[in-house]
């Protein structure tokens, strides 16, 4: 009797529990299959979205590269001119105290 119990017994797994077992084993691997894919598409999705990002922040640096570049052109050409005027202002001042030293020699002689 006890064989006949183990017989049935694995008869009954034979007959409902391996099928499902290979059905949830067949539904496992799909299911695998479709998570691979949907983290596979994510990934592209978050490597363009951080090319994209990587992209305009490089952009944004070149900009404000430029920008700061010809802010120093400008503070040097304002430099330039500052030191013009002044030297324009010196020389002016120089003529005049030449021309105040010329009448102070001329009364003293």
């Amino acid at each position: 009797m006890t064989d006949n119990v183990l017989q049935t017994l694995q008869q009954l797994v034979q007959d409902v529990i391996a099928p499902d077992v290979r059905e949830l084993k067949v539904r496992q691997t799909a299911f695998e299959r479709l998570v691979d894919e949907r983290f596979d598409s994510v990934d592209e999705r978050f490597n363009s979205l951080a090319k994209s990002i990587d992209e305009r922040f490089n952009a944004q640096a070149k900009q404000s590269e430029v920008q700061f570049q010809a802010l120093l052109s400008a503070i040097s050409e304002a430099k330039a001119q500052t030191e013009l005027a002044r030297t324009r202002e010196i020389s002016d001042l120089r003529e005049r105290i030449a021309v105040i030293e010329s009448k102070l020699n001329a009364k003293a002689s």
